[in-house]
This record gives structure tokens, sequence and C-alpha cells, in this order.
């Protein structure tokens, strides 16, 4: 008799131990993935078969971007089907929030392989973490190494260019010598986010409550453009890129290709634009080597702004807790890490994107010459953060104020009417 309970408890103990693995072992699950790094589908598509194969209770269907990134990724939503896993600027991430998995909610042993970026993905006054950052960004201006060497020699340091006035005289050298010295982008974006909005709510202006304040000024109509030296002394340089810009004569009419292209080919020496460009400055078959030096927004050499690059962490990957169960849920927080941090999703944002990351142990060799130049300025702690402008400035400010940044570059608005037209807009908001 007692071996017959022996033996009963001993199989009821085996079938508890099989319940229990059953329990935790993962049942099939089909998630989404939607990513606004345009242009490399394909890729893409290869990349998340390889999370597959390493998780093969996890099925991963794939959204690509339309040309309307930000209205693609709302029709998903309203059609019930949000995407599981997202890649989106970071100030989405933070404006749906609502919507997305606080990942300081789960194992957060993780964040310790993240150098930078984490705080792009936190709202102001919370400890929350909605996404984990994707890469890293560097950007000012773009330049051809050959020209450089050719018009101002070998051994010219590119570092000595820290002034307004010292930029009209390297500008003046490619023009002395029958080179453009610039080509501006007009895209509303470039000239709105880039170049406007990332200088001006940036540590240009200083500290983070200083950014603040300014930013809030706006909407409350205390700030005015028009007195704020740091908007004119980002329109002085401005004013320096429209008079050497090789498109002068018809400032709208470019292409972001052809732009790049006469940069790459050394037809024109610089660009204001960032490291991001590579992704197509690669597909050139014929190019020179380039690199990024920083933009001078004062004629004071000791400004030490003056010889930083910008920087950012554009770009995350965030869960959806709003329409995807929370079996989904799990399979969208392994695949966010998964792409963040495992080798196959550096090696893809490396090879395939040219992009610098944040991450400890990267250990793949970048082949992109200006995510190079991003990392120099990044270890050598030469980067203004621009994360007020990304994560806290309206989404929609180049949309809506590109067009006075583009009239402004072809002449057709004055300075005057571009700060109230920016004014304008933002007491418009409240």
């Amino acid at each position: 008799m007692l071996k017959k309970l022996v033996a009963l408890l001993m199989a009821l103990s085996m079938m508890l131990s099989m319940t229990a693995v059953a329990e935790t072992a993962q049942e099939p699950v089909t998630i989404s993935f939607y990513s606004t790094q345009a242009g490399v589908d394909d890729a893409t598509v290869a990349l998340l078969g390889k999370f597959m194969e390493q998780h093969p209770g996890i099925t991963v269907n794939y959204y690509p971007c339309g040309d309307d990134q930000l209205a693609a990724w709302l029709a998903l939503y309203s059609a019930g089907t949000a995407p599981t896993v997202s890649m989106l600027d970071v100030g989405q991430i933070l404006n749906y929030s609502d919507y997305m998995y606080d990942f300081t909610k789960g194992d957060t042993a993780f964040f310790s392989e993240i150098l930078s970026g984490l705080e792009y993905c936190q709202k102001e006054g919370s400890d929350g973490v909605y996404g984990i950052p994707s890469s890293y960004q560097g950007f000012g201006l773009m330049y051809n190494k050959r020209l450089v060497a050719e018009v101002h020699g070998e051994d010219f340091d590119i570092s000595s260019v820290n002034t307004l006035d010292k930029l009209v005289a390297f500008f003046d050298g490619f023009e002395a010598a029958g080179i453009p010295a610039t080509v501006v982008f007009s895209a509303d974006w470039a000239l709105a986010a880039h170049y406007l909005g990332c200088q001006l709510f940036s540590e240009w202006l200083g500290d983070k409550e200083t950014q603040r304040a300014v930013l809030k000024g706006l909407y409350t109509g205390e700030t005015k453009l028009m007195d704020l030296e740091h908007f004119n002394n980002i329109m002085d340089a401005f004013d320096i890129l429209k008079k050497y810009n090789i498109n002068k004569a018809d400032p709208l009419a470019d292409t972001q290709e052809g732009d790049l292209e006469m940069l790459a080919t050394g037809k024109t020496a610089t660009m204001f634009q960032g490291d991001w460009n590579w992704l197509q400055i690669q597909t050139f078959a014929d190019r020179d080597d380039l690199g990024i030096m920083p933009m001078p927004l004062t004629n004071d050499e000791n400004d030490p702004r003056n010889g930083k690059i910008l920087g950012s962490s554009p770009k995350g990957y965030c869960v959806d807790v709003y329409q995807n169960s929370p079996e989904q849920q799990a399979a969208g927080i392994e695949l966010a890490k998964w792409l963040a941090l495992s080798e196959e999703g550096k090696e893809f944002m490396v090879s395939k994107i040219g992009s610098t990351l944040p991450f400890t142990n990267v250990n793949v060799v970048n082949e992109n010459p200006l995510a190079v130049s991003t990392q120099e300025y990044l270890n050598a702690n030469k980067v203004l953060d621009i994360s007020t402008y990304i994560c806290e400035a309206p989404t929609d400010f180049w949309l809506m104020c590109g067009p006075f940044m583009q009239a402004y570059l072809a002449g057709q608005m004055d300075r005057e009417t571009v700060a109230a037209e920016i004014e304008a807009y933002f007491q418009d908001l409240l």
C-alpha cells in the first residue's frame, strides 16, 4: 500500500512539473513591427527572419512606413491593427506614451548596456521609459575631405573654423578656387527641424531649464525671437549658407539625392546635414571621403559651442499596450530588446543604416565615415544635446514652420516675418 502511495505521489509530482513547464513555455504568438526607417524594407524583413529563427514561437509581420510616416502609423491604430513594436521618432513615442509599455516595469538589467538615449524616451517629470533608443546621430556641416585638402592644404585643421568670420573665409577659399562652397537642402523638414529647431531648442541656449523657458515663452508670448540673440545667430549663419549656396538661383528646385551627389563627388564642398545621409551616399558609384565639422554660430573663438556638432537619439523601439494582448506585449518586449542589443540588430543598424550606436560592446566596423566623425565627437564630449527639441517641441513644428524657412531661403520672406510667423504658430497651439 505504501509503495502504491509513493508511486501515486511521484506521478502527481511529475504531472505538476510538466504542467508548470507548459504554463511557462511560450505559446505561439503573432506580432507586428512598424518601422520609420525607410529604404531598407528587404533588409528589415531579413532581420526579422533571423529573430524568428531564434524565437520559433513568435511570428512577426512587417509594416513598412509610407510617405507620411505618422499618418500611416495612426491609420493602423484606427483600423484596430496597432503594431506590437514600432520604431518611431522619440517625439512620437512621448506623444503617445499612454499607449506604450514602460520598460521600467520589467527587468531593467539591459539598461546598463545603453550609454545614451534613455532620457529621450522619458517624459518631463516622469521616471517611465517608453522606448529603447535605436541609434545615435550627429550632424553639422558635412564636408568633402578631398576638396578641403586641395583648397586649404593637407594639414588644414577643420576645428579652426570656429567663428562665423572664419566660416566665411573657409567658404571664400573654395569660391576663389572655382568650387561652390555649399549646398542648402531645401526640404521643409531639413530647414525647420535639422537647421532651425534642433539648434534653437538645444544646449546652444544653456541648460535644460533655460531651453524650456524659451520654448514655453513662445507659447505664452514672452519669448520674442527677434530679441533673442541665439535666434539671430542662427539666422546670421543661415544667411552665409544662403549666400554661398550652389542652388541660390533657384533654391527650392533641388533634391536630396542631387545635393548629396554634388557633395560626395566634389561639385560642392559642404552641406548642412548629418550622418544618416550615408544611406543614400553609399549608393553613389564614385564618391570622395566625407566628414562632419561643427557649424559655428558666433564670432567668439573661445565659445566652446562653436567646436561641437549637434547630436541626438532620434528614434526608439516602443511596444504597444493598447491593442496588443499581454502575450503579444511580452513577445514585443523581446523583439524590441533584440532589435536594439543583439549582434544581428547592431549589425543591421551599422551596416545597413550606417548609424552610430549608443550601446556597450559594439564590435561592428562602421563603414560610414560620417558616423565615424560622430563617434569621435561623442567620445570627446563635443556634442550639443538637442533632446529639448526632439522630445518637447511640438511634433509638427517642422511641418508648419518649414514653409517659412523655405520662403526665407528663396528671398520671399524677411527675418522679422519668419519670427512673427513662428510666434503666431506657437500661440495658436494654446
